[in-house]
């Protein structure tokens, strides 16, 4: 998979001195579930499987900066491309555009208040990533910058892993205890029709290169 992306030249920081170890655990590939009893709360776990990956990345890239190490702004973009196309486009649209509008009304609407709240996490999660693109833009312009951009990506991570404990510890289990098994499948079929154009253009394997290609260049390596 890595061989079909162009060669470019990227700039290591292996040093496991120098890069702080990060407390997020390495977790296998995602790839969209085949099993056909797979639930739509599995599919969006596994998605965050992924974007925890993207995490560790971020804050690894993050730590070498704060120690100096070299970090490229071209890897910080590519950072930011896989936040905005995976973790925002992919995975959020799903919940935007599909689950919170289908769990809206699910039990007299108990959770409504609730899913607005996700949705504004979700609103100021691509803000926090839009003023960590605006930042990267200056990362050459001495240590000032470079401290704007480790303070932006490390807020950045804390709210998100909030974020997805939120999710993984309130959200999943409700709907596992109020949906129905067509209901599950109904939000399958909806987050595949909404998906459709980038599953067959590829758009998850090109993710999924990429980030292979920053946990070596950062020196991550999966478990």
């Amino acid at each position: 998979m890595k061989n079909i992306f162009l060669p470019f030249i990227i700039t290591s920081c292996l040093s496991t001195f120098a890069c702080t170890p990060s407390t997020y655990r390495i977790y296998e590939e995602h790839k969209h579930t085949e099993n056909p009893d797979a639930s739509a709360t599995e599919l969006l776990h596994l998605e965050f499987d992924t974007t925890r990956r993207v995490l560790q990345i971020l804050e690894n890239a993050s730590n070498c900066l704060d120690n100096d190490k070299p970090v490229s702004k071209e890897t910080f973009n590519e950072i930011i491309e896989i936040i905005n196309g995976f973790t925002h486009r992919c995975h959020q649209e799903k919940e935007d555009k599909v689950l919170f509008p289908f769990l809206k009304n699910v039990r007299g609407g108990e959770k409504k208040d609730f899913l607005g709240q996700l949705l504004m996490e979700h609103v100021s999660a691509r803000d926090e990533i839009r003023n960590l693109s605006a930042a990267v833009n200056y990362i050459y312009q001495g240590k000032k910058a470079k401290k704007k951009i480790i303070k932006i990506a490390r807020a950045y991570i804390k709210f998100m892993d909030k974020h997805i404990r939120t999710e993984e510890k309130v959200l999943f289990p409700w709907m596992n205890k109020v949906l129905t098994r067509d209901e599950q499948m109904i939000l399958i079929k909806k987050f595949e029709s909404l998906e459709k154009e980038d599953i067959d253009a590829g758009v998850h394997e090109k993710y999924t290169a990429m980030i292979e290609r920053l946990e070596e260049q950062l020196g991550i390596y999966s478990e």
